[in-house]
């Protein structure tokens, strides 16, 4: 067996479809989100869904206990024949001997509201995890952004520090690419490890340095540490180097609050009594169902109200789970090699091409243009 097929057997088919969600929406993206046809879409796509497939062992659980409380009924209790004519149970010899194996429905309707208030504080707290930490990637891109952007324009115009440029560029392509492998986790250490040697081959940073990170054991905040000292080495108005390091500063903060994030789940207690609460409910819904669902022959719609109800309440647990830990569903990738790397090389090009250097009409007439009424 191969050591993906190995990993995908350890962490389940659920934790496999993860990296499937890590969507960008463009325009055409939300055209198709805000179709009338959607509700079509997501009706015949609801067998392929991912929450469906994480739950496949739950769901079958839950419809076998209700298959398990008919035919328990149907062998100690009574039974209808395909006429349906009303027999003792099969198990039976005398029909006052029967066993009804049903509960009422009034403690799961007493239940019911307390179980929705934990299920809806579960995800809303999931979702708000989620959010926070899309709004502090949005904060590393534009930070990202603004050390090079800085970097471009107080760095002096010479070889010297047109290398310089190019190298706080790479860094802060490398920090956030380690901030990544440290939310990814090992599985991404050869991907990281490919993209500093990349920028050693580029000559941007050295293989000193890339394997001085590797080794690091905080890998972002030694990127970060190379960045300072870059900034330190540059001939810079205090000024202006002062600047560069507040961003720099707030790097460190963001990093940090992507760690608190990562490290500090929804407390366990709060997500176990959940899990159990949820789990024992539906294990003993199918007997408070089957009495309600008399009108039914041999009472067979027990098993896929069972079905039915068990897979949007586990569903909702699962989305809650699914987005506690947001940093594997977020698409870094892209946040990464887009939206910071290529946009930082696009910045450094153009600044270096000098197209921002080129004088408009006016300045080459040394006119300057007054006030027009």
């Amino acid at each position: 067996m191969k050591k993906g097929e190995e990993q995908m057997g350890f962490v389940g088919l659920g934790e496999a479809q993860r990296k499937d969600r890590r969507t960008i929406f463009m325009h055409d993206d939300w055209v198709r989100h805000r179709s009338s046809d959607r509700f079509a879409r997501n009706m015949r796509s609801i067998t392929k869904s991912g929450i469906n497939s994480a739950l496949r062992k739950e769901l079958t659980f839950v419809s076998l206990c209700a298959f398990s409380v008919v035919m328990l009924n149907v062998l100690f209790n009574s039974y209808q024949d395909l006429s349906g004519v009303a027999h003792p149970g099969l198990l039976l010899n005398d029909a006052a001997d029967a066993i009804k194996f049903q509960l009422p429905a009034l403690p799961f309707t007493i239940l019911m509201p307390a179980l929705s208030l934990l299920l809806v504080f579960r995800s809303n707290n999931a979702y708000s995890r989620w959010n926070e930490a899309r709004t502090l990637w949005g904060g590393l891109i534009n930070n990202c952004r603004n050390v090079v952007r800085q970097s471009n324009t107080y760095f002096p115009d010479d070889a010297r520090h047109d290398e310089l440029k190019r190298r706080m560029a790479a860094e802060t392509a490398a920090f956030v690419k380690a901030l990544r492998n440290f939310l990814r986790g090992p599985t991404d250490d050869d991907t990281l490890r490919e993209e500093l040697y990349e920028l050693v081959e580029a000559r941007l940073i050295s293989r000193e340095q890339a394997d001085a990170t590797m080794a690091a054991s905080n890998r972002p905040m030694f990127c970060l540490s190379a960045m300072s000292a870059t900034l330190r080495r540059a001939e810079v108005d205090p000024m202006y180097s002062a600047r560069i390091d507040q961003t720099i500063s707030t790097l460190v903060d963001l990093t940090g609050a992507n760690e608190r994030i990562f490290k500090s789940p929804i407390p366990l207690v709060y997500t176990r009594l959940t899990a159990r609460f949820l789990t024992i409910f539906l294990t003993l819904l199918p007997l408070a169902l089957w009495g309600p669902l008399a009108d039914t022959w041999n009472h067979w719609a027990t098993i896929p109200a069972e079905f039915l109800i068990a897979f949007f309440l586990f569903g909702i647990e699962e989305v809650g789970v699914q987005t506690e830990e947001p940093f594997s569903i977020l698409p870094l990738e892209a946040f990464c090699n887009g939206a910071i790397a290529a946009t930082s090389e696009e910045m450094l090009g153009a600044v270096q091409s000098g197209v921002f250097a080129h004088p408009t009409r006016d300045e080459e007439e040394n006119v300057v243009p007054g006030p027009s009424y």
